[in-house]
């Protein structure tokens, strides 16, 4: 194999890089901005690990695939669905650890969890079994950090958002 291919660089596309693996690891930001130095016109689409795909081929597309918590992950709660804004999700401060007896997440005053901020830097699923063992009920929502979210309440939804490159980053 030469070393242009090894690299990423498809000979038959004249010398175009197809493929980023020195990416995987870094966090969808700096991704995206060596892919657009390599690639300009690239379209990159961001999705959780396991999202499905469709099989065809677009020669500007740039799937990134992401798995690490990048954000604290919380159940929206009624009182929350007002202000509920995913750049801004408010972290556990001391005054909800001293309210709610706890150093890990905060509780409702029914005694259920709500938030995790133990989770941030594991994985997806290292995530997902640590909220339904606290909350059996939970229905995860896994989104890249920065996706548009709804502002419904669903007592059992917890959204996990996340933005460390897991797969090598390719054209398709």
């Amino acid at each position: 194999m030469s070393s242009t291919a090894a690299a990423g660089v498809a000979p038959e596309c004249g010398g175009t890089k197809t493929s980023w693996p020195e990416l995987v690891g870094l966090s969808v930001e700096e991704a995206k901005k060596v892919i657009l130095k390599d690639k300009p016109d690239a379209d990159i689409v961001v999705l959780p690990v396991g999202s499905p795909v469709t099989r065809d081929y677009r020669p500007n597309r740039v799937r990134i695939f992401v798995d690490t918590v990048a954000e604290t992950p919380h159940a929206t709660t009624a009182q929350s669905t007002d202000h509920l804004d995913i750049r801004r999700l408010r972290l556990p401060t001391d005054d909800d650890h001293e309210l709610h007896g706890s150093g890990r997440g905060s509780t409702e005053c029914g005694g259920t969890k709500t938030s995790w901020p133990e989770l941030v830097g594991l994985s997806v699923e290292e995530a997902k079994k640590v909220i339904l063992k606290d909350k059996p009920d939970a229905d995860i929502v896994v989104l890249p950090v920065g996706s548009p979210v709804t502002r419904d309440y669903r007592p059992n939804r917890v959204r996990i958002f996340v933005d460390t490159v897991a797969e090598t980053p390719h054209v398709g």
